[in-house]
């Protein structure tokens, strides 16, 4: 479905026409992962059902992280806005202001809006998360997490037009290490 997608769909109207995109696009991916490792551990999946909804969340969060990092690469390269076309229209913004060499006030605005909402994601992923049973699966997962609000912190405070927003050798160390002690 996504493939069809990306295919078809240029522009996104709003945020449930993406969280549906990352249904098909990144979700799948998560949830594939854990039930490979728990098929391979040969051991049950308990609370399957709330473990794979935060694994949803986790996985929408990454995917609309990378949305937010490729954005200006993606209209460039692509003419695809994955950012949802009325935030633009709330902050009185035309789509071309992705070709800018630096994010306006009003950009900037759009983004941090469509980063809470990912911080949000991101808060009621990690609970399920720590359900998982199979410790090295639990550990990745939550060093992922961190990945991903680290990310988030990084896109609030820096400027995606300006230059690719990603982690520092630092960034992944700190991120590992918490996703380790994490319980």
């Amino acid at each position: 479905m996504a493939f069809k997608l990306d295919a078809k769909k240029k522009r996104y109207v709003n945020w449930n026409e993406l969280i549906f995109y990352c249904k098909y696009s990144a979700n799948p991916v998560g949830r594939f992962f854990i039930d490979l490792t728990y098929f391979e551990k040969k051991k049950t999946l308990k609370n399957r059902k709330k473990i794979l909804k935060c694994s949803d969340n986790l996985c929408t969060a990454l995917q609309i992280i990378n949305h937010l990092q490729d954005c200006k690469e993606d209209y460039e390269r692509l003419n695809r806005v994955y950012l949802p076309i009325n935030y633009f229209r709330k902050y009185s913004l035309d789509v071309s202001v992705l070709k800018s060499k630096q994010s306006s006030d009003k950009f900037n605005k759009l983004k941090n809006e469509v980063v809470v909402k990912v911080e949000q994601l991101l808060k009621n992923s990690v609970e399920g998360l720590k359900l998982i049973e199979i410790w090295g699966l639990r550990k990745e997962t939550l060093i992922i997490f961190n990945i991903a609000k680290r990310l988030c912190f990084l896109i609030k405070h820096n400027d995606p037009l300006k230059k690719k927003i990603k982690l520092s050798r630092i960034d992944l160390i700190f991120c590992f290490i918490k996703g380790i002690i994490c319980d």
